[in-house]
């Protein structure tokens, strides 16, 4: 059998290498554009961390103010106070079209005033059970079922919306406020 040299390899070996060099730089390109889709990834989950942490920090001191103002004592109850009833309140809302003057509205504590301001700075309209979850409570029936009567309550007074799909979002003109998709009705995509 005949031995072959070396120098008859050479050609081979660097073919193999060539070969090689060309598919390690394929693997370094498709590495480098996974961790650009990840780095996109990982700036649009900080900045909704972001935008969470301040939504949680402005509940907490609302409901900071609400406990101080619980221990205040309670001034001329408005229309639609819960110690004062409702009986007096008309039974269908203002025209979502129509701006709402905030004065008229009835005064808000508590969780309610939590609900409206969580879904103030929605980007899109919530169901109940997204409600209750984002103020930090735990997602029981009991829980979801006492959060939809008070939703429906503020939607009565004036302060939300209902839209399809059972959703809630914030009245058109609250608190300058107007709805994105127009006169209290929600998009139903």
């Amino acid at each position: 059998m005949k031995r072959i040299g070396r120098a008859h390899l050479r050609p081979f070996v660097e073919a193999d290498v060539t070969s090689l060099l060309e598919r390690l730089a394929l693997a370094e390109v498709t590495a480098a554009e996974k961790a650009a889709q990840l780095r996109e990834q990982l700036a649009a989950a900080e900045e909704e961390l972001r935008r969470l942490s301040i939504t949680r920090e402005t509940l907490l001191a609302l409901a900071a103010q609400d406990d101080e103002h619980d221990n205040e004592p309670a001034a001329e109850a408005r229309p639609g106070d819960p110690a004062r009833g409702h009986e007096d309140e008309p039974d269908e809302p203002d025209s979502p079209e129509a701006p709402i003057e905030v004065a008229s509205l009835p005064v808000l504590r508590g969780v309610r005033r939590q609900a409206v301001a969580l879904l103030a700075t929605a980007q899109r309209p919530m169901r109940v059970r997204d409600v209750v979850v984002a103020l930090g409570e735990p997602d029981e029936r009991g829980k979801v079922e006492s959060m939809r009567s008070r939703l429906l309550r503020l939607a009565a007074d004036g302060w939300l919306v209902r839209c399809e799909g059972g959703t809630y979002a914030l009245a058109s003109g609250v608190n300058g406020h107007a709805s994105a998709w127009g006169g209290g009705e929600a998009p139903t995509s």
